[in-house]
């Protein structure tokens, strides 16, 4: 075993792949996605890719990642850890997919608060509005505003189409003003939704927000994003958000 490799934390789950190609010579990589599918449940396995440590592959299932030893034959599942550098390799990887993810939603799909004068941070946030905490975040948007801070609103309905926010999402996605239907649908603003129009294209971005929340990990609202991926796990108060945002 290498030097890095014993600078290197492996954990997780390890699975024996009946399966011995060698990295360093040529491998039958289809033959190995195809075990990997196979042994890890899932159709989305990305194709084997180097890492800085010698002799370990990383791949990832959904938004899990992988590593691969000895040829491919054993597959560890968790978070690769850089001991030495005090780094988690996995973590890295994980920030830049969510990079990637978000900006494959395009500008125009999204519901944007933008920041008063100039934009210092851009935070990224996967919305229900049938979500307490939301709706709470939401009252708190002025401030990140005034802080520099543009927000950018994704849809997440929580239960997918079944979900208690699934109409009102779609309907604030297809108003003709989105930031003045958020806000009555967060209860910010008096008002009433208007009906979805039944042509109304931008209500497949609901769909597709959902989608792409479920690809990325996202299991609940609010899920607050970083520009550079990092995840704030629920609802955080202003005070402490402003900081973190402009401190990246």
């Amino acid at each position: 075993m290498s030097k890095s490799l014993l600078r290197t934390c492996l954990a997780g789950l390890v699975l024996c792949l009946p399966f011995t190609p060698s990295f360093a010579s040529e491998v039958d990589e289809e033959a190995l996605l195809r075990l990997l599918k196979l042994r890890l449940g899932s159709d989305q396995v990305a194709p084997p890719e180097e890492t800085g440590v010698e002799g370990v592959y990383q791949t990832r299932f959904g938004n899990k990642f992988a590593y691969l030893i000895e040829g491919g034959r054993y597959v560890f599942i968790g978070d690769m850890v850089d001991l030495q550098e005090a780094r988690n390799l996995t973590e890295q990887s994980r920030r830049k997919l969510v990079v990637e993810e978000l900006a494959s939603f395009d500008e125009s799909q999204r519901v944007i608060y933008r920041a008063t004068g100039e934009e210092k941070a851009v935070l990224s946030v996967f919305t229900d509005t049938s979500c307490g905490y939301c709706q709470r975040l939401h009252s708190e948007v002025k401030y990140l505003q005034e802080a520099g801070i543009s927000v950018h609103y994704y849809p997440y309905p929580r239960g997918g189409s079944r979900g208690p926010g699934y109409s009102d999402l779609r309907k604030v996605w297809c108003a003709a003003d989105q930031l003045e239907a958020m806000n009555v649908a967060k209860g910010t603003e008096l008002g009433t939704l208007a009906s979805q129009s039944a042509d109304c294209e931008a209500a497949a971005d609901v769909d597709s927000g959902y989608e792409l929340g479920n690809r990325i990990g996202v299991n609940g609202t609010p899920a607050l994003y970083a520009a550079d991926g990092t995840l704030f796990n629920g609802y955080v108060p202003y005070q402490q958000l402003i900081p973190q945002l402009l401190s990246q």
